[in-house]
């Protein structure tokens, strides 16, 4: 082979990964995922400012699709003609974007699904919002970058007074990666950006008082704010939307269901063709009758009942069987910074603000340097019509524009632009009246000037202009919410302590029998927050604080399936430790938990092993981890890294033969320990007498027994048990550490508890928790 000598060899793995990692981040940045400040994709970008470059504003003739598309193919965006066209169509879709960015004219599709009539038919031009989104691009607030062939410029990025990524959302599926953001009422975004450009400070709590969830373009109604709550907390989730319907009298006594919204994204023929499907199968057997009635006035379709049918049980079966209730997924990644990134609902909103107050101050350098120019100017004018008699005779004198231009400046000490301006000079401009309006002008540029300076120095007078602005769109654009949010008003303020059960029951305490134990946890829940239920197969569970209101039970995958824990993510940290019977502990970020009520994996766990007990982590405490034969390893949180759900964890204690582990603590520096055995016996340690050492050893024998050990519980001065037995008994203790005399690792604990002789204690929990 010739110049072979110019060829590098290197394995065809690395140059394979590397291809394929650029790749990715070329699909990523390029191509799926929007970037957070104006909510676009590229393809999206582009088209909008060729409509703006091709003069398509709203009150404009309208101008073929295809002329648009061939613009944008042409100048900014060589890809397929199908992908740009259908990206426009996509645009101007009232049932696909809350607020459209394009005007369309001629058949851009429907909510039935059919498709857009060919680019030679249609018609478009920028919608008022859209125009919103260019305002001010001629006045260097965004950076341009070259197109394709480096023939021309193209932003970056638009200016975007309109708040388009959370008022449309999007969607798209990259390398790796999605995203899923819904769109939401642009009065409530609106009134949520000026809350946080005033309070910095404010919590994801007080900003959903305001912007309270999706709005959605076809309506419908999500019944669980607690649950849309949670997800916008973590950026991450499925929100449950029905479609709106209700019942009807109709003659002969039989009732009819009427469906007036239906969720977003469902196509409507489907949704029929669905209920149809279910009809023949016999799955919904009382339907006779199916009618679309939808015209102009909106969404009617009608379903006929049987006689003696129940439309409220029959309506039940239509949410369960069909897609009139559908989970729209909620994937809250963005481009920040040109870096794909998970965020939550309130950063999202500082990174909108972030983005004006860049385009408000570039702006503000670009009208101060105008303005300051024009200053000169007319300083020049006034300077010049002062001495106009000896200037004129001068001109006239002069060979050429050349020489008279050097005259002005030398003997007037004028600019070279307020030489030329002279030179430009009307003979109009000349009048004392002209001379009046000159001296106005220069004191109106000079109050720009100080106005100018002070938003550039200012970053609390740009925010003030930013609000002004916000409050003016939301007040020319802004419209009334569509999708109905249920439980805003019941799940505000107010908590309540349930019971968390082993076979996955939520139960208010004040109606729990206590026989009904196994009880797992007792905890005070938020309406607004939600609870996280972790099982021995490695499954955590979500289920909302409302849901607890009135008793709840999450659905388990299996009959061996049992909770073992719980707790609310507000008041439990940032990373969750579980400790699985073979003695392995594993420390997992709480950003990595996806709110389902059906359960996700958290832990990869081997033949036989299984989750026994979990706790709250934080780096400067350190883990008890102990078994069912009395030993104990002590060691810090530091030395369990953080994983993802798909890791099975580390090595936390060395199990002997036939032992296997019986729960972890966290100690927080308390000065005792409660050893705790499963025939009711108690002794009180000294911290000190199980030292720290590091994780995967045996651990250190602190039971002095050959009874099982349940628990190591630490204390300071007094803790209240809920003790719960194997037969499903339980009862609650009190216990001041000072009534119970200090012991040694090998003192045998005392009786606290009388048991019967089959009894055996299965649960202990800590009041407090």
């Amino acid at each position: 082979m010739e110049n072979r000598e110019n060829l590098v060899e290197i394995p065809i793995e690395e140059e394979v990964k590397q291809a394929y990692i650029d790749y990715a981040m070329s699909v990523i940045v390029g191509r799926a995922i929007p970037d957070v400040r104006d909510g676009l994709k590229p393809v999206q970008r582009r088209i909008l400012y060729s409509m703006y470059e091709m003069g398509l504003l709203p009150d404009k003739p309208f101008k073929k699709s295809a002329r648009i598309v061939g613009e944008t193919l042409g100048k900014y965006h060589p890809h397929g003609d199908q992908a740009v066209y259908e990206a426009l169509v996509r645009m101007a879709q009232d049932f696909t974007m809350r607020y459209p960015l394009i005007i369309g004219q001629g058949n851009f599709g429907s909510i039935d699904g059919d498709p857009a009539a060919q680019m030679r038919y249609t018609e478009a031009k920028l919608s008022p919002l859209a125009v919103e989104m260019l305002t001010d691009i001629d006045k260097d607030t965004v950076d341009f970058q070259p197109n394709f062939d480096d023939t021309l410029m193209e932003p970056e990025v638009l200016p975007s007074k309109f708040p388009n990524l959370l008022c449309n959302g999007t969607s798209g599926i990259a390398v790796g990666l999605a995203t899923s953001i819904p769109p939401h009422n642009l009065t409530e975004v609106g009134n949520a950006l000026v809350k946080l450009a005033q309070n910095p400070q404010i919590s994801v709590d007080e900003i959903m008082e305001i912007l309270k969830g999706p709005d959605f373009p076809t309506g419908g109604v999500i019944e669980n704010f607690a649950q849309v709550k949670e997800i916008y907390k973590t950026g991450r989730g499925i929100i449950k939307v029905k479609g709106k319907a209700h019942v009807e009298k109709v003659q002969g006594g039989r009732e009819r269901i009427v469906i007036t919204e239906i969720p977003y994204q469902v196509n409507k023929a489907e949704l029929i063709k669905k209920i149809a499907d279910n009809v023949r199968n016999g799955k919904i057997k009382e339907i006779s009758d199916i009618r679309d009635e939808t015209d102009k006035e909106g969404i009617r379709i009608v379903v006929e009942l049987k006689r003696d049918a129940k439309g409220e049980e029959v309506l039940k079966k239509l949410y369960k069987y069909t897609p009139l209730e559908k989970g729209f997924p909620v994937n809250l990644v963005v481009l920040i910074d040109k870096e794909p990134k998970l965020v939550d609902i309130k950063t999202l909103l500082r990174e909108f603000i972030k983005h004006r107050l860049e385009v408000i101050l570039r702006r503000s350098k670009y009208f101060l340097k105008k303005v300051q120019d024009r200053l000169h100017i007319v300083e020049g004018l006034l300077k010049a019509i002062n001495f106009i008699d000896d200037i004129i005779e001068r001109i006239r004198r002069s060979k050429d524009a050349s020489e008279a231009r050097n005259y002005l400046m030398e003997e007037f000490g004028l600019s070279e632009k307020q030489a030329q301006a002279v030179l430009d000079l009307r003979l109009q401009r000349l009048t004392s009246l002209e001379r009046e309006k000159l001296l106005e002008e220069e004191k109106e540029l000079r109050e720009k000037i100080e106005y100018y300076k002070k938003l550039v120095a200012s970053e609390g007078e740009r925010i003030k202009v930013f609000i002004e602005e916000t409050e003016e769109l939301v007040k020319k654009y802004g419209d009334k919410r569509r999708t109905f949010i249920g439980g805003v008003k019941e799940v505000k303020e107010g908590s309540i302590t349930v019971a968390v059960l082993q076979d996955g029951s939520i139960i208010p305490v004040e109606e729990l029998p206590l026989e009904k134990a196994p009880v797992v946890n007792i905890l005070r829940v938020p309406f607004t927050e939600g609870l996280f239920l972790v099982s021995n197969r490695g499954r955590v569970y979500w289920i909302a604080g409302s849901q607890a209101l009135q008793g709840s039970k999450v659905s388990l995958k299996s009959r061996e399936e049992k909770i073992v824990g719980a707790f609310i993510r507000e008041k439990f940290g940032n990373r969750l430790l579980l400790a699985t019977k073979k003695g392995y502990v594993k420390k997992i970020p709480l950003a990595e938990f996806e709110y389902k009520a059906q359960g996700m994996p958290i832990i990869k766990l081997t033949e036989g092993d299984e989750v026994v007990s979990i706790a709250s982590s934080v780096d400067e405490t350190h883990i008890l981890l102990f078994t069912k034969k009395g030993r104990v390893a002590r060691f810090s949180v530091r030395e369990v890294p953080p994983s993802t759900p798909g890791a099975r964890g580390v090595q936390g204690i060395k199990l002997e033969k036939n032992d296997e582990t019986s729960g972890l603590r966290i100690w927080n520096g308390e000065p005792y320990l409660l050893v705790i055995t499963a025939k009711g016996r108690v002794k009180k340690i000294s911290h000190e007498e199980i030292p720290k050492t590091n994780r995967g050893v045996k651990g250190t024998e602190v039971s002095g027994t050959k009874d099982t050990l349940v628990d190591l519980i630490p204390i300071k001065e007094e803790v209240e048990l809920l003790i719960t037995t194997k037969n499903g008994k339980a009862f609650y203790d009190k216990i001041n550490q000072k009534d119970i005399p200090l012991s040694t690792k090998k003192s045998i604990p005392r009786t606290r508890w009388k048991l019967e002789d089959d009894e055996i204690i299965k649960v202990v929990i800590k009041k407090s928790e």
